[in-house]
């Protein structure tokens, strides 16, 4: 959510819906995201608008699993604001999770507020009755940035606190090497497995309880984030959404040798035509299997393959839960090093 609250209106704001699939309609919203987005952080590419669009086109088909509106704001003259409501299908049928951008010449005119009340007004005739919302503090504004404090002056508390970290890419040979030889005597029942662009069919179905797990077992503080459904199916979807988004990506798991059973996996993501970051996705160890470094050993190899097939690929951006210590442990022990913040806000309507 950008930094754009006034109490006072001072431009008449006139909010519309905005058709992912009309070109011009949505180069002019992706614009104002755009403009938000490098505001706050000019030296990173941030979304790119292939992204933003296939998120926003799936999010229309009658079987997504996260439908999404798109909502523009206009001075009278051009787009100065931009939102995107994602009503998730399967689960959490209660929340509204919403991205709220305005352009940086726009701000402190009314115009967040009025996207907003739109909101709002979507989410409680779609039956939602609990709004999430992301509002990202560069180094150096970590609890008092703009983008937090129009959050709160719209009403939303701040639920949830992840701190953005940054791994160089590739981790040097022997860092590899020595964290390897340390972890490897903690999981001798367990065979590590490494996979490009899909998750192999023989793994598909233990991905998807691992995902189910992701909803439960990480940290969410004052979140109220529920269970999810996940199956093979659901799997399979999320990866032709990023299949359709241009982006590649690597996963390595920890298998049980003698249950067969994958119990924890990591997954690394790469836009293809802008490969410099990489983007930590998921990464889990599955509680009854806690306790053999298998968290660091899967990273680790899925660093290792993401560096040998994206050369060009010189960091990855991971948040975590400020009170995940186990996996903030992992990261540091990867070198790791502090980028900010991710403030996650909530809202009972």
């Amino acid at each position: 959510m950008a930094p754009s609250e006034d109490v006072e209106t001072t431009t008449q704001v006139q909010v519309v819906p905005v058709d992912p699939h009309d070109d011009e309609a949505f180069a002019a919203w992706f614009a104002v995201s755009e403009a938000a987005e490098h505001h706050d952080r000019p030296d990173e590419p941030g979304w790119l608008l292939h992204e933003q669009r296939s998120i926003s086109v799936d999010g229309t088909r009658p079987d997504a699993d996260t439908r999404c509106l798109l909502l523009g704001a206009s001075d009278g003259e051009r787009l100065v604001g931009a939102a995107r409501l994602e009503l998730p299908q399967r689960d959490n049928l209660h929340l509204a999770e919403l991205d709220l951008s305005v352009h940086p010449d726009a701000r402190r005119r009314g115009v967040a507020r009025a996207l907003q009340t739109e909101l709002e007004r979507l989410a409680h005739e779609h039956g939602r009755t609990t709004m999430l919302g992301y509002a990202d503090e560069p180094p150096g504004q970590e609890g008092r940035s703009g983008n937090r404090a129009a959050a709160q002056a719209l009403g939303y508390a701040v639920v949830q606190q992840e701190v953005r970290r940054d791994i160089d890419v590739p981790v040097p040979a022997a860092l590899v090497e020595r964290l390897e030889a340390a972890c490897r005597p903690h999981a001798a029942d367990y065979d590590l497995r490494v996979w490009e662009e899909g998750s192999p069919d023989d793994l598909v179905d233990d991905l998807a309880e691992l995902m189910r797990q992701m909803s439960t077992d990480v940290p969410k503080d004052e979140m109220d984030w529920r269970e999810e459904v996940w199956d093979a199916a659901r799997v399979r979807r999320n990866e032709e959404l990023s299949r359709s988004m241009d982006r590649t990506w690597v996963g390595a798991g920890a298998v049980h040798r003698p249950t067969g059973r994958l119990v924890a996996f990591t997954v690394m993501g790469v836009p293809r035509s802008r490969p410099e970051r990489a983007y930590q996705w998921e990464t889990l160890v599955s509680a009854a299997h806690r306790g053999h470094r298998l968290g660091t050993l899967v990273k680790l190899a899925a660093l290792q393959e993401l560096a040998a097939r994206n050369p060009r690929t010189r960091f990855i951006t991971t948040w975590n839960a400020q009170e995940n210590a186990p996996m903030i442990a992992v990261n540091d022990l990867l070198g790791a090093r502090v980028n900010g913040r991710l403030a996650i806000t909530q809202k009972v309507l």
